[in-house]
């Protein structure tokens, strides 16, 4: 509220000359804010065609054609009586003459300004509190006569500014850091909804992409239903792998001392990975429950974590590799060295801000009791292949290189461990799987060194002709699946011509082999290095 001298509005009579009885307040109009003190016990209240309010002495003649109303002092208040054609509205009741009442809301004319009368005891206090503010909003939205939606919105309006305008400065302040306080809140609030939505989403990318891993490693576990499987095959005279190699030999008239010559070097490759967490730098490993057991997620999965206490969760594989002549090293696909590098799998592990890391990769020879470390050496980025170094003690055992590529209609062996374990458990034949039914184990390790141990492990060859050749790829119809990637195709020299990449089941059968010249590519850039 403003004094008289600061209140920008002429005060009735002459300031100084009377005594201040009331004061009235516009709340609507273009003099919202402004108040006009009554200090003559006769007032005269004219509203112009601005709907300006304004007052004079009653004595103050001749009348004006906008007059509205007269305020008489009585006693201890204004009486208002509305002039002659003129209506006025007290607190929403239309009213020819009323005594006014302090916080009484007047309405001037149809379409004149609402103010609020209030008695004055000389105080001038320069603030309003929040409850008169309030309380005039209230009485505005109770007895204006103009439509809902527009008296609520002016309300609403003219209260935030008388608000932020007439209350007293420490209000002010106190509002201010309130809603600044509130805001801050909102936003730690904000970032922290955001954290954790980033965090769920990290999860479940996380959980997919383990998903995706298992996925594959489970083709490569053993299970009881497969011990089943295989009984009920030795039940059916599965063949032996002599007996398959013999068979084989006699049907396509296969020179025996290729096969025989090329079999110790092609090795059975068994290996695992784990997952680095990015952002703490630790590899995942499982979650153990109170008696010290793996534990699991609602959806059956392992339960692995960056923080976990138990080993590291491995993801299982296995496949196909063979000895290069003359070098400690070994050849097989890139999928196989790299196997989180097929499909998918390697976008779902970065989307979830994971990061392979290889834990073990073993390589089996035949007729050899101890596998050999095998160590990845450099890989192809146009090509399925990679090169692996071992130890310089197998070097001699190396298959030699084509120098040319097949002809189509060329005939070529193929050579690999296709299916893994069961496959091996299969030609190691029902007396080893009697054991391993026995002692109950189906560990993906232990399975594999006992293999080597009985010298039971030897690749299975098949025959095939060559139907198609290019400078990326060598299709042919040897037979082979899953597991025989990464084993040699060998012409009736004995020399590798193609290295098995993929099957092609829909094309009768036909597989894929990439061509032994980007192996020698491969191999003089490890020679360069």
């Amino acid at each position: 509220m403003r004094k008289p001298e600061e209140s920008g509005m002429t005060p009735s009579g002459h300031a100084g000359e009377g005594e201040v009885r009331a004061f009235l307040e516009s709340l609507t109009g273009p003099s919202r804010g402004y108040v006009n003190w009554l200090v003559d016990k006769a007032l005269t209240v004219s509203v112009n065609d601005g709907r300006v309010l304004s007052l004079r002495p009653k004595d103050d003649l001749p009348p004006h054609d906008n007059d509205i109303a007269t305020l008489k002092w009585a006693d201890d208040g204004y009486t208002i009586a509305a002039s002659t054609g003129r209506n006025v509205w007290v607190n929403g009741q239309k009213a020819s003459s009323a005594l006014l009442r302090h916080g009484d809301m007047i309405e001037f004319g149809e379409k004149g300004p609402m103010s609020r009368y209030r008695l004055c005891d000389h105080s001038f206090p320069a603030h309003h509190t929040v409850e008169d503010i309030l309380s005039d909003a209230y009485a505005y939205t109770r007895t204006s006569r103009r439509p809902f939606a527009k008296k609520m919105s002016g309300a609403l309006r003219d209260s935030g500014r008388r608000l932020a305008s007439q209350t007293t400065i420490l209000f002010r302040i106190t509002v201010l850091a309130t809603l600044l306080v509130i805001a801050g809140f909102g936003y730690l609030l904000y970032q922290n909804d955001r954290r954790l939505a980033d965090s769920i989403e990290q999860e479940s990318r996380k959980i997919e992409a383990v998903a995706i891993m298992l996925a594959q490693t489970r083709e490569d576990a053993l299970t009881p239903d497969d011990l089943a499987s295989l009984r009920e095959a030795f039940k059916n005279q599965v063949l032996s792998t002599e007996q398959r190699l013999g068979t084989l030999e006699q049907r396509a008239g296969a020179p025996t001392r290729v096969i025989a010559a090329s079999t110790r070097s092609v090795a059975f490759l068994q290996g695992a990975y784990g997952l680095r967490h990015v952002e703490s730098g630790k590899i995942l490993r499982h979650v153990l429950g109170p008696n010290g057991e793996n534990l699991k997620t609602p959806f059956g999965q392992p339960w692995i974590e960056p923080d976990g206490t138990g080993e590291p969760a491995e993801f299982q594989f296995t496949g196909t590799g063979f000895l290069i002549a003359g070098v400690p090293l070994m050849a097989t696909n890139r999928h196989v060295a790299l196997p989180w590098t097929s499909g998918n799998r390697e976008k779902a592990l970065s989307d979830a801000g994971l990061e392979p890391e290889m834990l073990r990769l073993l390589a089996y020879l035949p007729d050899q009791t101890e596998p050999i470390e095998a160590r990845l050496v450099r890989f192809s980025e146009a090509a399925d292949l990679a090169i692996l170094a071992v130890e310089p003690s197998v070097q001699d055992l190396g298959i030699p290189l084509a120098d040319a590529t097949s002809r189509v209609g060329e005939e070529l062996f193929l050579l690999g461990y296709p299916t893994g374990l069961k496959a091996l458990i299969a030609q190691a034949g029902p007396g080893f799987l009697e054991e391993l039914e026995a002692e109950g184990t189906l560990n993906f390790w232990s399975i594999a060194s006992r293999l080597s141990t009985q010298s039971k492990i030897h690749p299975l060859a098949s025959r095939g002709i060559v139907a198609r050749t290019s400078e990326s790829a060598i299709v042919y119809d040897a037979e082979t699946t899953t597991g025989g990637s990464g084993g040699p195709a060998l012409n009736r020299r004995g020399e590798v011509v193609a290295i098995n990449a993929a099957i092609l089941p829909e094309f009768g059968g036909s597989n894929i082999g990439v061509p032994v010249s980007h192996l020698r590519a491969l191999l003089r850039e490890v020679e360069s290095q």
